[in-house]
């Protein structure tokens, strides 16, 4: 007998993703739409990722039904860190659980980790209680020393979420994730993110300890994984 989306299997799959209605053109519109399908499909995934501008909108919609992140300073970081502090002090005024702050490219590709430390340690002190900080890197137009210094950054001031990539083009490969795992080990918590539309990628990044997918094409991958497993040569994927 076959696996179906009711099934218990595919729902604890299903919670690996990070799904949600991102991009500045998304209006409210939009929003319904994907969280009705969200609803319908009984699925509860890991976060819904939505703009700022749909949040309040996000939660009456949601109900309660799964965590809510928000992306800030998307896609290159380049806002002030008071600014970030001010979009973070309006995400805890209305509840929210999550954010993804995108650190300054600028400030990475110059090398000025002493900046980033300095950003990330200001947001985790004052916010990380609160809501679940992921820091974002644009590594996919990084080398491989300047994703590690970065790193290095972030953990010295006090982060423990990577989010690699923020999609706009730019995606997260095995490779990446890999080589922090190699330097790091398990130190940080990695959410690969950008351009991830196949089950073969997630199954990459499950092998590595990813527990957190962001990915717009969740219900594709879930779809695939189901019509997998239902003739007879996939595998049941564990979540540690």
């Amino acid at each position: 007998m076959g696996i179906s989306r009711e099934s218990k299997e595919v729902k604890d799959f299903a919670a690996l993703f990070h799904y949600g209605t991102l991009g500045i053109d998304k209006t409210t519109r939009h929003l319904r739409q994907d969280i009705a399908r969200v609803l319908e499909s009984g699925f509860t995934f890991k976060a819904y990722n939505v703009e700022m501008t749909l949040a309040v909108l996000t939660k009456e919609l949601l109900n309660g039904r799964m965590r809510i992140h928000i992306p800030i300073s998307y896609p290159l970081g380049n806002m002030t860190t008071r600014k970030k502090q001010l979009d973070l002090v309006y995400c805890q005024k209305i509840g929210i659980d999550e954010s993804c702050v995108c650190l300054n490219y600028g400030a990475i590709v110059s090398h000025q980790y002493e900046l980033i430390e300095r950003e990330v340690r200001a947001l985790t002190d004052e916010f990380e209680t609160e809501i679940e900080l992921a820091f974002v890197i644009q590594a996919a137009l990084l080398n491989d020393i300047e994703i590690v210094d970065v790193s290095k950054a972030i953990g010295y001031g006090g982060g423990s979420r990577i989010k690699l990539n923020t999609g706009y083009g730019w995606g997260t490969s095995p490779e990446e994730v890999g080589l922090l795992r190699r330097v790091f080990g398990y130190t940080f918590d990695l959410h690969p993110s950008g351009n991830i539309t196949s089950l073969q990628q997630v199954k990459q990044f499950l092998s590595l300890g990813v527990t957190n997918i962001h990915s717009l094409a969740a219900f594709e991958i879930i779809d695939e994984y189901i019509a997998e497993r239902n003739a007879g040569f996939g595998e049941f994927v564990r979540i540690d």
